[in-house]
């Protein structure tokens, strides 16, 4: 009976290590990763628009124009570098061109850029007497000869316009202009000396010679569009060498458009030298004011 019992208890101890050794281990929960926060994508930003220059009432449309050019002229024939006769050689002329008429195209070249190409012409003939002997385009004139000095002056120029910068201003534009030329500027003379005989008559010398320059020019040009219908411009353009030839061209105006046409009022500085190197060089000053009306082909 005894070794029953104790062999019942031993069987249930067996049984119940078996038991705790078959219960599973508590399952453990898998490792949560850190929370991390969206990456935030670049937004697409637009840039900002350019700034243009505003293409109303810019004066830059395919145009033709005739110039009506009130002047005073004055020019003078002086001594060259190889002028070497015993008579003198300097003589102002003793009338001055009233006026000069002319005409200038206007081409559009891209947005920025003009293409323009003037013509000018003025002459003039008047009555003086020699003061003393004189050499003129090689002929001689004795003091108290009668002197007719007649003269005509041709202005050609071919101009690039450029638009290099231009600043806003609420709402119109002031634009500054480069200004690439080529310029020639010719000059006739003919100068008709009456001397007298012994028998009372007048006998009749003439001389003729004609001078000119060609040359580039560079200036800069400021505008602006005031309005729709007004607008301002002026410009200055030059060049000089050391003992050649010098030209000063300088124009400013006012301008009222409507439709097709422009009207432009204002005022015009030249200032010509020929090349002094030769026996005789010619310099004289052409200014004042002017008008011109202006035909654009595109209606603003």
């Amino acid at each position: 009976m005894k070794l029953r019992l104790y062999s019942v208890l031993a069987c249930l101890a067996l049984a119940a290590a078996w038991g705790s050794a078959q219960v599973a281990a508590p399952a453990q929960n898998p490792e949560t990763p850190p929370a991390t926060s969206p990456t935030r994508q670049p937004s697409a930003t637009l840039a900002a628009p350019k700034e243009v220059a505003s293409p109303v009432n810019n004066g830059m449309g395919f145009a033709f124009e005739p110039i009506f050019w009130k002047t005073s002229v004055h020019p003078q024939v002086r001594q060259g570098a190889t002028y070497f006769r015993a008579d003198l050689g300097n003589f102002n002329y003793p009338s001055s061109a009233e006026r000069a008429v002319g005409a200038r195209v206007s081409i559009p070249i891209g947005t920025n850029g003009t293409f323009r190409g003037s013509f000018m012409q003025l002459k003039s003939a008047g009555a003086t007497v020699s003061p003393v002997d004189l050499i003129l385009f090689g002929g001689a004139a004795k003091k108290d000869d009668i002197l007719v000095a007649a003269y005509k002056v041709e202005l050609f120029k071919l101009s690039y316009d450029y638009l290099t910068y231009f600043w806003k201003k609420k709402n119109s534009d002031i634009r500054l202009k480069t200004l690439w030329e080529l310029q020639r500027i010719s000059i006739s003379n003919t100068i008709d000396d009456f001397a007298p005989k012994l028998d009372g008559s007048l006998t009749n010398n003439t001389a003729q010679g004609t001078k000119s320059i060609l040359a580039p020019t560079i200036g800069v040009g400021l505008e602006q569009n005031v309005s729709r219908h007004f607008r301002w411009e002026t410009r200055a353009s030059g060049w000089a060498m050391l003992h050649g030839s010098v030209i000063g061209d300088m124009e400013a105006d006012i301008a009222f458009r409507t439709g097709h046409f422009e009207l432009l009022m204002g005022a015009k500085y030249v200032y010509f030298k020929t090349s002094p190197k030769g026996e005789q060089f010619i310099r004289g000053t052409v200014s004042g004011p002017f008008v011109s009306l202006r035909y654009y082909i595109k209606k603003q």
